[in-house]
């Protein structure tokens, strides 16, 4: 029966478990998805989109299910509806955000919230370099209520020049606030290779398998 999901780090532990309450469902299926991202779906009762270079994964749950998590390696502290989860599993922070005015019930190593009767809540990993956790968790979480609705790549060929233009594309829905940007990762032949015109990434590095994701 799945009924979580489970974050690692690159190994076959569980630190936090993300789900709802009484979960009943024998398989994940495919909701949607779009050039860059999945949405994965339990039963209408739980849902979680993720996309490769999102930071976080973005959290929806039916109306009369609780948000659950559970958190079973690392230090935990709860700042109003945020926990920050330290030092989880091979020096990796997590930070979880509910929507404003939740409160975190704890129980042994379960925390539930009714989302302050919303339902929406994300979680990230936050970069391994981070010495403050808790200062990068307090700014992220402007990203956290910034949903991505679609993705889509656009390209372009010139034959003359031999030259390829590619646009990424985000579609988000805005929870809550009035912050509207979403946070994104950029892999190295997508760094490397930006446009004169294009954003440059002066944020924190994470480093994959892939190379630094800036």
């Amino acid at each position: 029966m799945i009924s979580y999901i489970p974050f690692g780090v690159l190994d076959d532990q569980e630190p936090i478990i993300v789900g709802v309450s009484d979960l009943n469902a024998s398989k994940t299926t495919v909701s949607d998805y779009s050039d860059w991202t999945v949405s994965m779906d339990w039963n209408g009762d739980f849902q979680a989109t993720s996309g490769i270079g999102m930071p976080f994964i973005y959290f929806e749950k039916g109306t009369d299910k609780l948000a659950h998590v559970k958190i079973n390696l690392g230090t935990v502290t709860v700042s109003n509806e945020m926990i920050l989860v330290t030092d989880a599993r091979n020096g990796a922070d997590f930070a979880i955000y509910a929507p404003a005015g939740s409160e975190w019930i704890q129980n042994g190593s379960l925390y539930t919230s009714t989302l302050n009767d919303n339902n929406y809540w994300s979680m990230a990993m936050l970069p391994q370099n981070a010495s403050n956790p808790s200062a990068v968790a307090a700014e992220y979480k402007k990203y956290a209520y910034v949903f991505p609705a679609n993705t889509l790549v656009e390209w372009t060929y010139d034959e003359g020049t031999s030259v390829m233009r590619t646009n990424f594309v985000v579609e988000t829905v805005i929870k809550e606030g009035s912050d509207s940007t979403m946070l994104l990762g950029l892999l190295p032949h997508q760094w490397g290779h930006l446009s004169a015109g294009s954003p440059q990434p002066q944020g924190y590095v994470y480093n994959s398998i892939r190379g630094d994701l800036k």
